[in-house]
């Protein structure tokens, strides 16, 4: 394999990595954002990378080894675009255990974005997961964590064993238990509203106490969701402050 076709390859593998984490980011899955604008930014990535990884393919040639290559490094980057997906599920969950307190889960509309239907608590938590993650330079982190992926697994090393797999399946095990710390103020205080109005609805049984309180929850889930946002907002950066270290312990696991 002479200098170009070497360095061909070693750019489509680098790529194809990039671009399968870029794929799965809520950031970037939306419909709003072009594929044309993924792949353009996969290729600039790569391009910033090429010279600073080395790629040792071993001596396999021909097209299916190639492709044998390929189907490594996408599967590399759709592991960790999937975990970045499930720390942003965190998030998505405590709207939903939010919109289900209040009632707005019945009021579902279509996102343009997703394409799916959700409620309003749901939207702006995804808003305000994603100005969080933006504010801490969350994207910076998911770039140095692409590059050091290329060092702790090098292109061609990828070893399959259960303890990825434990440790993805222990991830989305933990969106409604971190969704229900994110969300506990105004959980916590829903749940306390709850319990009045049921207590009110034994004294006065001829009257529909859920109903009629049916406004009152939704004034102050959204008076706690105001006065707890700065409770909020921590939660979600210490959620993602700790992506790049995260995706290191994941790759170790790959190797």
């Amino acid at each position: 394999m002479g200098d170009i076709g070497f360095l061909s390859v070693k750019f489509i593998l680098i790529f194809f990595r990039v671009i399968s984490i870029l794929w799965l980011l809520p950031i970037f899955s939306s419909r709003a954002v072009s594929a044309l604008f993924k792949a353009g930014l996969s290729l600039a990535i790569t391009y910033l990378l090429i010279d600073w990884i080395n790629v040792d393919i071993g001596e396999g040639e021909g097209p299916y080894f190639l492709m044998l290559l390929v189907m490594k490094e996408v599967f590399i980057g759709l592991t960790i675009g999937f975990f970045v997906r499930i720390l942003f599920f965190m998030v998505y969950g405590a709207g939903e255990i939010i919109s289900l307190q209040t009632g707005f889960s019945f009021a579902r509309f279509m996102d343009p974005l997703s394409m799916t239907q959700i409620s309003v608590i749901e939207q702006l938590q995804n808003i305000l997961a994603i100005f969080v993650f933006f504010s801490i330079d969350g994207h910076h982190s998911l770039i140095k964590g692409i590059f050091l992926s290329f060092r702790e697994v090098p292109i061609g090393t990828l070893s399959l064993n259960e303890g990825i797999l434990r440790y993805l399946i222990n991830g989305v095990g933990k969106i409604f238990s971190v969704g229900m710390k994110i969300g506990a103020p105004v959980i916590a205080t829903l749940f306390v509203v709850e319990l009045s109005l049921g207590l009110l609805s034994r004294l006065l049984p001829q009257m529909n106490i859920f109903i009629e309180g049916m406004p009152m929850k939704i004034l102050i889930a959204f008076m706690v969701l105001s006065f707890s946002m700065s409770f909020t907002v921590s939660a979600i950066d210490g959620l993602f402050r700790g992506l790049e270290g995260e995706i290191l312990r994941l790759m170790r696991m790959m190797v």
